[in-house]
């Protein structure tokens, strides 16, 4: 089976990129706490199913990918959470 993690990995962050990036309209049904709880399952499941994934190529890549997508993650949330500390950077 965990041969197939770096597979399922690719597969997690492909779709992640399809949903968020070139396809958002499939979401738009959904509400915005799904749809972004549905993004944040992709990532971290792709993130997390790369780190368990035997050694290779597709580790290296898929690892890489997703700890791309998960740096924006952090950046965006310590972003956020600076927000609400000390309010708008702009005024």
């Amino acid at each position: 089976m965990k041969k197939y993690l770096g597979i399922i990995s690719l597969l997690l962050i492909i779709t992640f990129i399809i949903l968020s990036f070139i396809i958002p309209q499939v979401l738009e049904p959904l509400p915005d706490s799904l749809d972004l709880l549905l993004l944040l399952t992709l990532l971290l499941g792709s993130f997390f199913t790369a780190i368990f994934s035997i050694k290779g190529r597709l580790k290296t890549i898929t690892l890489s990918i997703s700890s791309l997508g998960m740096l924006v993650l952090l950046i965006v949330f310590i972003f956020v959470i600076s927000m609400m500390l000390f309010g708008n950077f702009g005024t």
